[in-house]
């Protein structure tokens, strides 16, 4: 039995590593979709699945495993619908694959009561190892009293519960730290890519991811034989800003010219942060005129805006704006960005607050 036991414990651990990868993305994470809630429960009811398929036979007609883990897992990270899902693959699973018989009905019955317990015990105002506690402590209940309703040999039901009490304890501690360790790798590992590409003040592309996406478009644009415009964006007198209201208020200034950028840009352009107050537009597949039409949308977006410094004080500002288009103004790709700064040059140099291109 102990063997027997082992093995379950070792499918229900990989499992949980299997699992971490398939939602790498949202891995334990209750704010996702009910759709992802649903894939997350389903795939709990299939490790309850595997974990009946690889079962210690106690009696022919009684089986003892981990599957009521694959609830908790369900119910802890996914919710209560999670949870239900999970129930219902299991108990399903039960009297499809074994046959129906009492203790099927009983087996199944029970999985039901327990998902249902654990998605309430999971609405719990408790830490998250507390509701494990709670849910696996509940769950082991309801388990042995379908032991105790269906073996009637006293030492054999008493050599069972001392199995499973024991297994359930060590095996759901350990399946509840190491799930909560993938999270925790998961989420670090997301953050630091996110860190990596995007700024952190203004939510926009940083400069690395610039350049990836800028050699990403020159790829395409050889590929696909097509146009590539650039902006270079600069604030104007942005110094007199911080000088005047303060470096907060020069960084609120930033954060509301992101959302501006995003909002009044095409959907599919690359909005990115390259300096201090100095920003970039990527427009895929777009020729010189549109180029420009949509640098003169976002230079009167800004002038038109209210900057809010504080509940008292809004501000007026504005930028310069230099583009450039390979090929229509810009004939060699290795030349596009500094064509921009240039433009951006004259732009600045011939009273700011203008869309100048080579």
């Amino acid at each position: 039995m102990l063997s027997d036991l082992f093995v379950n414990a070792t499918i229900l651990i990989s499992f949980i590593f299997l699992s971490s990868q398939i939602f790498k993305r949202n891995f334990l994470n209750l704010s996702v979709s009910y759709k992802n809630k649903f894939l997350f429960g389903l795939t709990q009811g299939i490790l309850g699945v595997i974990l009946m398929l690889f079962t210690i036979q106690v009696t022919p007609n009684v089986i003892m495993d981990f599957r009521h883990i694959a609830i908790l897992l369900a119910a802890l990270y996914g919710g209560g619908f999670a949870s239900i899902i999970t129930g219902i693959t299991i108990a399903i699973f039960r009297i499809i694959y074994f046959g129906v018989s009492t203790p099927a009905i009983i087996a199944s019955i029970n999985m039901f009561n327990m998902a249902i317990a654990c998605a309430l015990l999971s609405k719990l105002k408790l830490n998250q190892f507390k509701k494990w506690v709670y849910m696996n402590f509940v769950s082991s209940l309801i388990i042995t009293s379908s032991f105790l309703l269906i073996i009637k040999n006293v030492i054999l039901l008493r050599q069972t519960l001392v199995y499973f009490w024991l297994g359930s304890f060590i095996i759901g501690i350990l399946a509840y730290y190491i799930s909560n360790y993938m999270n925790t790798s998961i989420n670090l590992l997301n953050r630091l890519e996110q860190e990596s590409t995007i700024d952190f003040l203004t939510g926009l592309n940083n400069v690395r991811q610039f350049d990836n996406s800028l050699n990403e478009s020159f790829v395409n644009v050889k590929n696909k034989n097509e146009r590539l415009s650039i902006l270079i964006i600069d604030i104007d007198f942005f110094k007199k800003v911080n000088d005047t209201y303060g470096h907060l208020a020069g960084d609120s200034v930033l954060q509301q010219l992101g959302i501006i950028f995003s909002t009044f840009c095409r959907s599919f352009d690359i909005v990115s942060r390259i300096g201090g107050e100095e920003f970039s537009v990527i427009l895929p597949d777009c020729p010189s005129l549109q180029a420009i039409e949509v640098a003169e949308r976002l230079r009167v977006a800004v002038e038109t805006h209210k900057f809010i410094i504080s509940d008292e004080i809004k501000i007026n500002i504005s930028v310069s704006i230099g583009a450039a288009t390979y090929p229509d103004n810009v004939f060699d790709l290795e030349d596009l960005i500094r064509e921009a700064d240039n433009a951006l040059y004259s732009a600045k140099h011939s009273g700011r607050n203008k869309v100048c291109q080579p």
